[in-house]
C-alpha cells in the first residue's frame, strides 16, 4: 500500500490534501482521482463555466499526475 495525496483546484483555488489516502497502486490513485472529479461535476449547481483539477502526489510530495475537467453550461435562449 502507498499513500497518495489528492490536491483539489476549483476555479483557481487550491485545497491541499493534508492526510492522503492509502491505496494499492498508482492505477488505483488514477481511478480515485477520476471518480472524485466526476462526483464533483455531478454535484455542482449549474454555473456558466468551471475548471476543476486534482493533482496527485506521492508520500514524498512528488507530483505524479493531474486530472482535469472543464465544464460549461450552455442555455438555449427562448424563442421570441
Amino acid at each position: 500500500m502507498a499513500r497518495f495525496f489528492f490536491d483539489l483546484t476549483d476555479d483557481g483555488e487550491v485545497f491541499p490534501d493534508p492526510e492522503g489516502t492509502e491505496l494499492k497502486s498508482r492505477k488505483a490513485a488514477e481511478d480515485e482521482a477520476a471518480t472524485a472529479l466526476l462526483e464533483i461535476a455531478k454535484d455542482q449547481m449549474p454555473e456558466t463555466f468551471r475548471k476543476v483539477a486534482i493533482r496527485v502526489r506521492d508520500h514524498t510530495s512528488k507530483p505524479l499526475f493531474t486530472v482535469k475537467v472543464t465544464f460549461e453550461w450552455v442555455r438555449e435562449l427562448p424563442d421570441g
